[in-house]
């Protein structure tokens, strides 16, 4: 029933008044507390009124929000989106795996070169800092394009949101751009965080699921993977990384000489395997040896003559 549900507002979805995609938007977002809540309460979370509610899920085909309920309940909601998609019996789960991986990577690298990829691509180019967000077990998705856009340009941070309010990238101005990765099943802040950007005029960029209905409402700058099950890898969004780091390079002047510096600095503050860092040329003073290294000649002629 949840899935028939969720494909039905997707099918529907340009058919829904602006009233009724706000509804669809919560259900879609928040399926698992459907069941407990009322017409009241779901048109107090959307601003609309609760016969609005009402008539939008008669429209679906439901009395009210009792039989609603009564429906998403005959299994637990959140469950179904931990459920792989039926296979046959004699199907080769690694070699289904594989299909789906090769799906989705080729569909990440369609996005390259449309007006979306584009317009991210100049962003992530030109503005004068760059702050990146992702949350809670998926945290890892935004430090690693951080960390990837940190060796090709100067300004670019992790914000994890230690301090409750993620006051520095909220700190960020017209000139910045910030970068939020997420997909379902999405985390509390993730929606929050993003509408408090676009308030304080800050260009947005979302990266998410096909599943994110509401991404485009907020920014025209969205990126999304194919919406998967929840055990699904993190394969498409990594390589979408890899894409955008090439775009930007691309579109950028003075990476190499950034790199460069960068793995120079590594060299000599960390260091790499197999490798040791250049020594220091001599000091001199007007083009002369100083005295430490006349010194260090003299006791080495002293030492022949012994």
């Amino acid at each position: 029933m949840t899935k028939n549900l969720q494909q039905e507002l997707k099918d529907r979805w340009d058919t829904f008044t602006a009233s009724e995609q706000k509804i669809a938007v919560y259900m879609l977002q928040n399926i698992r507390d459907v069941p407990f809540e009322t017409a009241v309460s779901l048109g107090e979370h959307v601003g609309v009124s609760a016969m609005t509610v009402g008539r939008f899920l008669r429209n679906l085909g439901y009395d009210g929000v009792a039989e609603l309920r009564e429906a998403l309940r005959e299994k637990g909601t959140w469950e179904q989106l931990y459920e792989e998609p039926a296979q046959s019996k004699d199907t080769d789960a690694v070699a289904a795996h594989l299909q789906e991986e090769i799906r989705a990577l080729s569909e990440v690298h369609s996005l390259v070169g449309t007006n979306e990829w584009k317009s991210v691509v100049k962003l992530l180019v030109s503005a004068d800092r760059v702050s990146v967000a992702s949350f809670q077990h998926a945290a890892f998705l935004g430090q690693g394009l951080a960390k990837m856009l940190q060796q090709l340009r100067p300004s670019v941070s992790f914000h994890p949101g230690s301090d409750g309010a993620y006051i520095d990238m909220l700190d960020s101005t017209r000139n910045s751009c910030v970068v939020l990765i997420d997909v379902r099943r999405y985390f509390k802040q993730f929606r929050p965080l993003a509408t408090e950007v676009v308030k304080s005029g800050i260009p947005l960029v979302l990266i998410t699921d096909t599943d994110c209905y509401w991404a485009r409402e907020l920014t025209p700058h969205v990126l999304m993977v194919r919406a998967n099950w929840v055990w699904h890898s993190y394969s498409g969004l990594i390589s979408l990384f890899s894409l955008l780091a090439a775009s930007v390079i691309q579109q950028s002047g003075g990476v190499m000489e950034r790199i460069g510096h960068v793995n120079e600095m590594r060299q000599k503050l960390v260091g790499y395997m197999g490798s040791s860092p250049k020594k220091d040329p001599e000091p001199s003073v007007d083009g002369r040896k100083t005295k430490t290294s006349l010194n260090r000649a003299a006791d080495s002629k002293s030492k022949k003559l012994r």
